[in-house]
């Protein structure tokens, strides 16, 4: 057992007030650098405190550091005649699915109609790691009864690659300029798995100001940075398309796009930076990561290309909107998480070498 994990368990026998912020970054640590050793320890602590919210964050350091014997005792204790135990949190189901346990497919896939957005969310992520070839036949029914709908169960397109190929993907775009902001997310997320041939696709909607791919409330943002790793987008792709739409000299620029559009770009790359500084785990096991050097992506957003020409991305934020608009400020703030990031980064670089490292 790592010794993260020795000091969360500690820390919640002591029975100090801990703001869950603090705990899910212990998870975080766990689930990184853990193995099956943390994870049996972790779900024992969950199950004696199953019903208290804040045990359901060790969920995430089980699900991806234990194994499917754990799996099986997650089961006897999870589960009754078929279906989650009454007070038993929803991600269990994604538990299960992302350490390939099958037994619940059946179960799964009723849950995901089913009129509880947390079950069938759960429900819908547990089943993007499972083998659903028996039940395609439904799941394109479901889907398509919700298809076109403003308000539908939020991650079923996401399970649309279960059952079609990507010439569904038009489909699922089309339905987007329909969907609510508030139910979108399933709809990049399913384009972006099917890879890599989806990136145009992905860049496009987090582009598009209708998608609203920035942190407005529906967490639309935090989707788009995981579907940006399963379509394997990078940030450097993103910031050199924006420096391209806004370039230093407009009287060379054919044609520069309206000031609200490029607001919308630049609140949408701030934001999706804010979730890659965070470093949160993809909910799907099998995606790609984003490994982008955070000092890469400080000297491409903050660096000069030349001593006579601010042409950094914060001076076409000046040169486009003025210093003092609220851009420059959110960017500013975001430079120095990003310093404390590089700092963090070179840390990790001389532990990795086996230097001395001090957190």
């Amino acid at each position: 057992m790592i010794p993260n994990t020795e000091k969360l368990i500690q820390l919640l026998k002591s029975g100090q007030k801990t703001d869950a912020s603090v705990l899910a970054s212990y998870c975080r640590i766990t689930s990184k650098y853990g193995d099956r050793e943390d994870a049996a320890a972790l779900f024992e602590m969950f199950t004696e405190h199953a019903s208290d919210y804040k045990y359901t964050l060790l969920l995430d350091p089980v699900m991806r550091c234990g194994d499917l014997a754990l799996a099986e005792e997650i089961d006897r204790f999870c589960f009754e005649q078929g279906q989650l135990k009454e007070g038993m949190p929803d991600e269990v189901l994604h538990v299960m699915g992302y350490m390939g346990y099958e037994k619940y497919i059946d179960y799964m896939v009723d849950c995901i109609v089913a009129d509880e957005w947390h079950l069938c969310t759960s429900a819908c992520l547990g089943l993007l790691h499972l083998p659903c070839e028996s039940h395609g036949e439904r799941l394109a029914n479901e889907l398509d009864k919700a298809y076109g709908q403003p308000l539908f169960p939020e991650l079923l397109p996401a399970l649309s690659f279960k059952f079609a190929n990507e010439q569904i993907v038009p489909r699922l775009l089309a339905w987007g300029e329909q969907a609510s902001t508030d139910c979108n997310a399933g709809l990049v997320l399913g384009i972006s798995m099917f890879g890599s041939t989806q990136k145009n696709q992905v860049k496009s909607i987090l582009m598009e100001p209708f998608w609203e791919m920035y942190s407005s409330g529906t967490g639309s943002h935090w989707w788009g940075y995981m579907s940006m790793q399963m379509a394997q987008l990078t940030f450097k792709e993103l910031i050199s398309d924006i420096k391209a739409r806004m370039p230093v000299e407009q009287k060379h620029a054919d044609q520069v796009p309206d000031k609200r559009t490029m607001e919308h770009w630049l609140h949408v790359l701030h934001d999706l930076l804010e979730l890659k500084l965070a470093d949160i785990p993809h909910p799907v096991r099998f995606s790609p990561l984003n490994q982008e050097s955070v000092i890469d992506l400080f000297q491409e957003l903050f660096q000069w290309s030349n001593e006579h020409k601010d042409d950094a991305l914060t001076g076409r934020i000046s040169t486009f909107f003025g210093y003092n608009h609220p851009l420059m400020d959110k960017y500013m703030q975001l430079r120095a998480r990003m310093e404390m990031g590089i700092k963090r980064e070179l840390e990790l670089q001389v532990w990795a070498s086996g230097g001395k490292y001090l957190i």
